[in-house]
C-alpha cells in the first residue's frame, strides 16, 4: 500500500464496487458514501455487474435498455452524474459470464479470474479517460468480483468492506461470497465492517485486524424531517392518524409475525411501510389483508423525510436471528435525525448501543406496550436527544474517519 503522508488525499480518485447501481430502487450506503466522497474528489461508482442471463432476463427494463451499448458493445460506459456532482462519475461494464452456479474447483477458479480481467479493464479503461493514473479500490460488499487483483490492476490501496454477514445470507450469495469474502479480507490493504460482530467474525475466519466503519446518515437531508414544515406526500393524505412508519426493503429480514401483532393491537392507528416489497416467500401471511397496512412502494432516498416527517412513531421490526445480529441498521441514524420515537427489537449488538435513545423489545405484548409507552412519553427534550445523537453519525465524519484508517 502506498505511503499516504506524502499525497493529497483529494485529489487521488476513488473507485468503488458494490451489490448495487446508482438508480436502484432503493438507496444503498456505498451509494451515500460515494456521494460523499465526491464532495471532494473523483468517484466512480461502479454498477454491480450484469452476466449475459441477467441482461436477457431483464433486456426489456428501462434501466437496462438505458445501459445497452455499454453493456453489449462496452462503448458509453463512463458517465457523469453531475445532478450530484461535478465529480462524480458511474461506470457501467460489460456484460460478464453467469458462473455462480459451477461449483467450487478450476473451472469456477478460472472464469472468476475471467470476469475479474473484464472488469479491472473497464476500470482501467475509465480512469485513463478521465486523465487520471492514481487510484483507491473501494470493494464494499461486492467480493463475488476482484477479491484477488489481476497483476496489472494496481490501485495505489485496495480497500475491502463487508456489510453483511455474507456466510448467513441467500445460498446464491454464500455458495462462493463466503469464501471470496475471506480472500478479499487477507489481500486488502484495509478491511472495515460496518458491526462489531462482523468485525469478530471476519477477524476470526481472516487472521487478519479489521477495522469498525458503521453506517451513518445523510445527516443535511433527514433533519429535515425534525427542523423544517414539510408538505405531507400525496399517498399519505387520506391514511389516517396517528401513523407508525417503516422505511426500507421489505424483505427477509422483518418479522412479519411482529408487523401482523402491531397492526392487530394497534387497530386506532395506521402502520406504513415504505420501500420495496421483496418479502415473497418468506411469510404465509396476506399482508394485503391486514386493514391498516399501507405500502408505499419504494421511493427515492430524497423523498423519505417527508415521509418521516408525518410519521408519529418509528419502527425497526426486525427479525432476532444470525443475519440481523450483523446489521448496523442504515436506517437508524435517518430515524433518529427525524427526533421521532422509536421502537425496534434488540437483533444487534449495534442497534442495542442506541438504548435508551430507542426502545428495544423482542416479545410483541412488550413491544406493542414499548409503542404506546413512546408515544405518550414523548416530549421535545426526547427528540432533541435523538436529532443530536444523529448529528454524530453522518457520512462526512465517516468520510473523516475512513482517512484516518487508511493513513494509520
Amino acid at each position: 500500500m502506498e505511503d499516504f503522508s506524502n499525497l493529497t488525499l483529494d485529489k487521488v480518485t476513488i473507485v468503488m464496487t458494490s451489490m448495487s447501481r446508482w438508480d436502484g430502487e432503493f438507496s444503498s450506503a456505498s451509494w451515500s458514501l460515494a456521494k460523499t466522497f465526491a464532495q471532494n474528489q473523483k468517484v466512480i461508482y461502479v454498477d454491480y455487474p450484469f452476466t449475459l442471463l441477467d441482461y436477457m432476463k431483464e433486456r426489456k427494463k428501462p434501466s437496462v435498455v438505458a445501459r445497452k451499448k455499454a453493456l453489449i458493445n462496452g462503448t458509453e460506459s463512463l458517465k457523469p452524474l453531475t445532478q450530484f456532482s461535478p465529480l462524480l462519475y458511474t461506470l457501467c461494464p460489460p456484460l460478464m459470464l453467469p458462473i455462480n452456479w459451477l461449483p467450487s474447483g478450476k473451472l469456477y477458479n478460472y472464469f472468476s479470474k475471467w470476469n475479474d480481467r473484464r472488469l479491472a479493464g473497464a476500470i482501467k479503461k475509465a480512469i485513463k479517460a478521465l486523465n487520471e493514473e492514481d487510484f483507491i479500490f473501494f470493494n464494499s460488499f461486492n467480493p463475488l468480483y476482484l477479491s484477488k487483483l489481476p497483476s496489472n490492476f494496481k490501485p495505489l490501496a485496495f480497500v475491502y468492506q463487508s456489510r453483511d454477514n455474507i456466510r448467513a445470507l441467500e445460498p446464491y450469495l454464500r455458495k462462493h461470497g463466503a469464501g471470496k469474502e475471506i480472500e478479499a479480507v487477507k489481500n486488502a490493504d484495509l478491511s472495515l465492517v460496518t458491526s462489531r460482530m462482523l468485525q469478530k467474525d471476519l477477524e476470526s475466519l481472516s487472521g487478519k485486524k479489521v477495522a469498525y466503519f458503521p453506517n451513518a446518515a445523510d445527516f443535511d437531508l433527514f433533519k429535515t424531517a425534525y427542523d423544517e414544515v414539510v408538505k405531507i406526500p400525496e399517498d399519505l393524505k387520506d391514511i389516517p392518524r396517528p401513523i407508525i412508519g417503516y422505511t426500507g426493503n421489505i424483505c427477509h429480514r422483518l418479522d412479519y409475525n411482529l408487523i401482523e401483532s402491531i397492526c392487530k393491537n394497534n387497530p386506532d392507528k395506521s402502520v406504513v411501510m415504505v420501500g420495496p416489497r421483496n418479502h415473497q416467500g418468506h411469510t404465509q401471511i396476506d399482508l394485503d389483508k391486514i386493514p391498516n397496512l399501507f405500502f408505499t412502494g419504494p421511493k427515492k432516498i430524497e423523498q423519505l423525510p417527508q415521509y418521516l416527517a408525518h410519521f408519529q412513531l418509528l419502527i425497526l421490526p426486525f427479525l432476532c436471528n444470525e443475519i440481523t445480529k450483523s446489521i448496523y441498521p442504515l436506517k437508524i441514524n435517518e430515524y433518529l435525525a427525524s427526533g421521532k420515537p422509536i421502537v425496534a427489537t434488540p437483533f444487534s449488538e449495534d442497534i442495542q448501543s442506541f438504548h435508551p435513545l430507542i426502545s428495544l423489545e423482542k416479545i410483541p405484548e412488550n413491544f406493542n406496550e414499548a409503542i404506546q409507552k413512546e408515544l405518550n412519553t414523548d416530549s421535545d427534550q426526547k427528540a432533541k436527544s435523538r436529532y443530536l445523537e444523529a448529528s454524530k453519525n453522518t457520512w462526512k465524519g465517516r468520510v473523516k474517519l475512513f482517512w484516518q484508517l487508511l493513513g494509520g
